[in-house]
């Protein structure tokens, strides 16, 4: 199940979570966090319009921490996918852009 928005709304998404994905002792002084998506095409218009040309891109299945606890798996590999649907959609992306010498 798709939980959040795909798009960024206004105020953006307000996430309260005790943990991070890095490994520590207790829970966080501060668990509100407040994120703010930026869908592809947001991104790649912006590198276009600042007149850089997209090299690369590729998509991941998986992720080397667990952002999401019980909906994830780890792998042999240990890095992290999707229980169920791991191929509905990528879970993170690399993208490489350059800009021209002037």
């Amino acid at each position: 199940m798709l939980e959040f928005p795909y798009f960024e709304v206004p105020g953006g998404t307000r996430f309260v979570e005790s943990k991070t994905y890095i490994e520590h002792e207790g829970d966080l002084a501060q668990p509100i966090t407040i994120g703010y998506n930026h869908g592809l095409g947001e991104i790649i218009t912006a590198l276009l319009d600042e007149g850089m040309t997209l090299t690369s891109f590729e998509e991941h299945r998986s992720v080397p921490w667990n952002p999401l606890g019980d909906v994830m798996v780890e792998g042999d590999d240990e890095e992290f996918r999707l229980r169920d649907g791991a191929d509905r959609l990528p879970l993170t992306y690399t993208l490489q852009a350059r800009k021209p010498a002037e």
